[in-house]
């Protein structure tokens, strides 16, 4: 018997989805998914307008990883890293969370979260939107933009 394409027993997937926004005049907000298993961002759906949207990841139950900026049109940044348990009922509780930056004042440094954590954004800095920004990497002179 299946339902919904699935096997009976096996877990359903889940469609959580987050804010997306980018105005071309420095306003910007994304999220992005990362697996504890893999150590890699999940695939997502984005569905936009010119300049506002959604982001839709598709997830079986399970613990992420969530990496989310803000930066404003004025230039505040702000910036947060979660770790999320997904339930068989699509449930998403929050397990912990960490600010990062906050209205453009840096609260953590990247060394100060958990090992796992650490290394999981590391090896995806690349594809994490304004990394460099947030965890202060390289930048010169105090510049908050840093990308």
């Amino acid at each position: 018997m299946m339902t919904n394409g699935s096997h009976l027993g096996s877990p359903r997937p889940c469609l959580i989805h987050f804010p997306y926004k980018n105005t071309g005049m420095g306003g910007f907000e994304d999220v992005v998914m990362l697996s504890f298993r893999t150590g890699k961002p999940l695939r997502s759906v984005l569905r936009r307008s010119r300049t506002h949207g959604t982001r839709y990841y598709r997830v079986l139950p399970s613990k992420y990883l969530v990496y989310s900026v803000l930066r404003s049109n004025s230039g505040n940044l702000y910036g947060r890293v979660s770790t999320i348990r997904v339930d068989d009922e699509c449930r998403v509780d929050v397990e912990k969370a960490w600010t990062i930056v906050h209205i453009s004042k840096q609260e953590m440094q990247i060394e100060d979260l958990p090992d796992d954590v650490k290394k999981i954004l590391v090896s995806n800095q690349d594809q994490l939107p304004l990394f460099r920004a947030v965890f202060m990497l390289d930048i010169q002179d105090g510049d908050p933009e840093g990308e």
